[in-house]
């Protein structure tokens, strides 16, 4: 096996990069490491298939072992650790300079395939089978000790200086991260309309750390099912010859679909593990290629430098907008394998002299440990310092990151990989790593405690303060006197209270996803029997935002509510069109959902469509289906026009006004002190409704009515975060449920002017 680097961990992606491993932690080098190799392969006489024995025998000595390729130390590889741990760590503080630096991370899987499947393919020959529960005790006592200190460590400095309307996310990702599924949850975050407004948060590097632990989990039983096949095969057909076809078919599948799926979607694409498979798969089919060695010298110091020059210029070339991982990521693995194929050298021309260079050595030694402590730092030090990061506060950052990484690496690292006690037998590997995550699961779970506390006390003080005069929308009312407009008390509910309503939405199935054409619906108010009228509530999630308020309007007049909405959909016959989107799928779907809700709502006995949508988020085309000579307005007109024949009266709540783009809840958590810092001007949160103009322009405007409600949000010149004491927004652009509820009354009166009891 090729040394030169202790085991490593894991990555955050854009958001981050991580340190692997190799599997040197019992230092040997690799001459001695090779001449058991080849000794146990020709003398071993019990526990090795025998014909595994002979074909190593046979194939060393018809190719034989290129010096640079197995038996030199390979100092280099954690040289080259160093510089992918770098680009991930300057990325992250740097991100607007060190565009593409998140390609440490693919660097760092290369590496992984490349060294554990050298690890596992000398024990395979050798022995004729893996010991797995070998394999995953070294795994786990390298990288569960380090990695569950620091979620630990990070949950407590959420706990203590992140602001606790980040809370709720935090919990749920330290949680994924203890479990090793991190990068599995924010690929569901990836693909959910409700966590499009998350932040980053302590653990969100963790996914690479997953990616690396299913990587470890699988990999040997795939090499075991390899091996298995290979004794089935023809007597001509050498073991590595099986697996390096074994991999490469596997490879060749895992880049197709990486291909294919960042092309669909590219943020769920960067966090799933079949679309990195082929990474590591590419450092293992090196590592079977090697193992027969890699002819000639003059090569490797081109080689070398074309593969370094290749992973820098992509963390120079590379940013946000490049379509990542795909076919593009072939750039950095390929380099990363140039650089893994060269080895070491005598040349002092070759990259490899300074790669292993004591300095770049220790970058590599610690890398791991650099990985894990520079997110939660980057994450927690502008809110414990209370100021933005400049660049005193990044370099201290890099400062404490190396002091922390190397503390840890010599106080726990080292100690639990070597610790006798763990060593002796597997199962006691594995009890500790258990009982580390169930302590790194309850650290994330004490912050959703914590909430749930402070939500039930809120619950009951929101109720009390709902009747008083200036506690909500009436403080916007000149003749309730209330100054000021946002109010000086506790907020009711407070930020992190509404905050949750982004992960635990009170409607939770009643609004059809983004992606898909399905009709979801849900029945508000009383029920059918009970009630004199039937009305439908249809449009995006701007109209979902309305259910607490029509719900309760539906109590009120005794109407029967029953709801159309789609994440991300209008309603209107005009295309709306998304910059953020890559393929025009969820428009299309959006059209089919559309005609579909149309279809029900003409043979249905609704009798009034309240409707509702984010209209200054969009621009408009026209569908293939209509001809519209302006989309914005005539969409939705064209639409109206048909409810309208067919005798049902459509009534239009005018878009809530825009914020300044950031997370509401965050901001106010942000400035406890001055409310009014995430305010904006009215003429920037009111930039022109398409449905108020379309009602403007409606052909049959007797029956289709607006309810303007900007001065629920606004006065003349601001539009409020918080209006008396109560949380206008729960994110940057729905409102709260509590304000939505609040709003209530008001709807119930105009609606019953407009289209009667």
């Amino acid at each position: 096996m090729v040394e030169g680097a202790r085991d490593d961990g894991p990555t955050l992606g854009r958001p981050v990069a991580r340190p692997v491993e190799d599997e040197s932690e019992d230092s040997r080098d690799v001459r001695a490491d090779l001449q058991a190799f080849v000794t146990s392969a020709v003398t071993a006489s019990t526990g090795g298939d025998l014909r595994t024995r002979r074909a190593l025998r046979e194939g060393s000595a018809a190719s034989g072992l290129a010096p640079a390729a197995a038996d030199r130390f390979r100092p280099e590889i954690q040289g080259l650790r160093t510089v992918a741990v770098g680009l991930v760590v300057l990325y992250h503080l740097w991100p607007n300079r060190l565009t593409g630096g998140f390609v440490g991370v693919d660097v760092f899987f290369v590496i992984s395939g490349f060294l554990i499947t050298a690890h596992i393919h000398r024990e395979l020959v050798s022995t004729g089978t893996i010991g797995l529960r070998r394999f995953w005790a070294r795994r786990v006592r390298r990288l569960l000790p380090a990695s569950l200190l620091v979620l630990v460590a990070s949950s407590v400095a959420a706990l203590v200086w992140v602001p606790a309307t980040m809370w709720d996310q935090t919990a749920r990702q330290v949680v994924a991260s203890a479990l090793y599924v991190q990068n599995w949850a924010l690929a569901g975050d990836a693909v959910d309309y409700m966590a499009a407004d998350n932040v980053p948060t302590v653990a969100q590097h963790y996914w690479s750390l997953s990616v690396e632990e299913q990587f470890y989990l699988v990999w040997p039983v795939l090499l075991l099912g390899f091996a298995a096949l290979w004794r089935a095969a023809p007597r001509r057909v050498s073991l590595s010859s099986v697996l390096v076809g074994g991999l490469g078919l596997l490879a060749l599948v895992s880049l197709g679909y990486s291909v294919w799926v960042t092309s669909q979607d590219q943020s769920f694409a960067y966090f799933v593990t079949p679309a990195r498979a082929w990474e590591f798969a590419a450092g293992a089919m090196l590592a079977l290629v090697a193992a027969k060695g890699l002819p000639g010298q003059v090569w490797r110091a081109p080689l070398a430098w074309a593969g370094l020059a290749a992973v820098l210029a992509a963390g120079l070339a590379f940013d946000g907008a490049t379509p990542f991982p795909g076919w593009v990521a072939l750039l950095p693995v390929l380099g990363t394998v140039a650089v893994l194929a060269a080895g070491t050298t005598a040349s002092r021309f070759a990259p490899a002299r300074w790669l292993s260079l004591a300095p770049m050595r220790f970058g590599g030694d610690i890398s791991y440990s650099v990985y894990l402590w520079h997110w939660p730092l980057i994450v927690v030090w502008p809110h414990a310092t209370g100021a933005p990061l400049g660049t005193v506060d990044k370099l201290a950052i890099l400062v404490l990151t190396v002091l922390l990484a190397w503390a840890s690496k010599v106080l726990v690292e080292d100690p639990a990989r070597t610790w006798g006690v763990l060593a002796a037998a597997p199962w006691r590997t594995f009890a500790a790593g258990a009982l580390g995550m169930v302590v790194a699961v309850g650290a994330g779970t004490g912050l959703t405690w914590e909430l749930d506390r402070r939500a039930a006390a809120a619950e009951a003080a929101t109720q009390q303060a709902a009747g008083q005069g200036c506690v909500g929308p009436t403080a916007l009312d000149p003749a309730n006197g209330c100054d000021p407009v946002e109010g000086t008390g506790a907020l009711v509910p407070p930020p992190e209270v509404v905050s949750r309503q982004n992960t635990e939405p009170l409607y939770r199935g009643c609004q059809a996803s983004l992606r898909g054409s399905e009709v979801a619906s849900c029945v508000l108010g009383p029920d059918p029997a009970d009630s004199h009228r039937t009305v439908a509530m249809v449009g995006d999630s701007h109209a979902t935002q309305w259910f607490p308020a029509m719900e309760a309007v539906g109590e009120d007049l005794g109407w029967t509510v029953r709801t159309y909405t789609k994440a991300s959909c209008p309603f209107t016959l005009a295309t709306r069109v998304l910059a953020s989107e890559q393929t025009d799928a969820e428009a299309a779907d959006c059209g089919v959902w559309r005609d579909a809700v149309l279809a029900e709502l003409l043979a249905s006995d609704v009798d009034v469509v309240v409707t509702a949508a984010y209209t200054t988020a969009y621009e408009w085309a026209p569908s293939a289906a209509h001809d519209l000579a302006d989309p914005r307005v005539d969409g939705f007109t064209a639409l109206w026009a048909e409810l309208v024949e067919a005798g049902i009266e459509v009534v239009v709540l005018s878009d809530v006004p825009r914020t300044q783009g950031e997370n509401v809840p965050n901001c106010l958590a942000a400035h406890p002190d001055d409310r009014m810092a995430c305010a904006v001007p009215r003429e920037t949160g009111l930039t022109g409704s398409a449905v108020v103009d379309a009602v403007g322009q409606s052909g049959a405007r007797e029956s289709v009515h607006l309810i303007q409600l900007d001065d629920a949000f606004c006065d003349d010149t601001t539009c409020y975060p918080v209006v008396g004491d109560m949380v206008v927004y729960r994110d940057y652009s729905h409102i709260a449920a509590d304000y939505a509820t609040a709003l209530a009354p008001r709807l119930a009166t105009e609606l019953e002017e407009l289209v009667g009891r």
